[in-house]
């Protein structure tokens, strides 16, 4: 069939394309929906996750105040532990003194005596004594005291390089005594690398 438009030109509509006939149809109508409905659905998913962000961040800062009370616990336990190796060091060099001691008062031969022991920071142990002047035969004890205190495995255990500082001759009233200082130096030693 053919269309014969009679209207003059001024009243004639232009023949619609099919672009202008599209956007009246339901098939617009669809796409557009659609397109909504996404908008729609894409919003909806971000509100979601910046809900979840906003439980996350929350949930963050919960585990962040925890973690300073756990970090808190860590250097109070870690101090602790320090204190406590101390404390058994002390008590381990405590009875290991103890024990050097008493071998001190073992090894000591008759006619000799201690008068003071102290420890120096540059000397180690210092060992001061006397000994009864007795025609040579106290410088023989005093040699053998540093013999007995440089191979005793208790005593050189702790002190090494027991040597004979000084020693001089001094009149006291009727008798001549022999004064003698001895030092030996420290050595550290852990409980665990000990002999009991």
């Amino acid at each position: 069939m053919i269309g014969i438009n009679l209207l003059p030109e001024s009243y004639r509509k232009p023949p619609s394309s099919p672009v202008q006939r599209f956007h009246r149809s339901p098939l617009m109508l669809l796409v557009l929906g659609t397109m909504a409905g996404l908008v729609l659905f894409l919003v909806g998913i971000m509100q979601i996750r910046q809900a979840r962000f906003g439980q996350l961040t929350a949930r963050i800062q919960q585990l962040e105040s925890q973690k300073t009370v756990v970090d808190e616990l860590r250097a109070a336990v870690q101090k602790l532990r320090d204190q406590q190796a101390v404390f058994q060091r002390l008590g381990y060099e405590r009875s290991q003194w103890a024990r050097r001691l008493n071998l001190l008062s073992d090894l000591i031969p008759a006619g000799v005596w201690f008068t003071d022991l102290s420890l120096d920071q540059l000397r180690g142990l210092v060992i001061q004594g006397s000994a009864m002047s007795e025609g040579g035969e106290e410088m023989v004890r005093i040699g053998r005291l540093v013999q007995d205190l440089k191979v005793d495995p208790v005593f050189s255990a702790m002190v090494r390089d027991v040597q004979i500082e000084s020693i001089k001759s001094v009149q006291e009233k009727e008798s001549e005594l022999v004064e003698f200082t001895l030092t030996g130096e420290l050595m550290t030693m852990s409980p665990a690398s000990a002999n009991p």
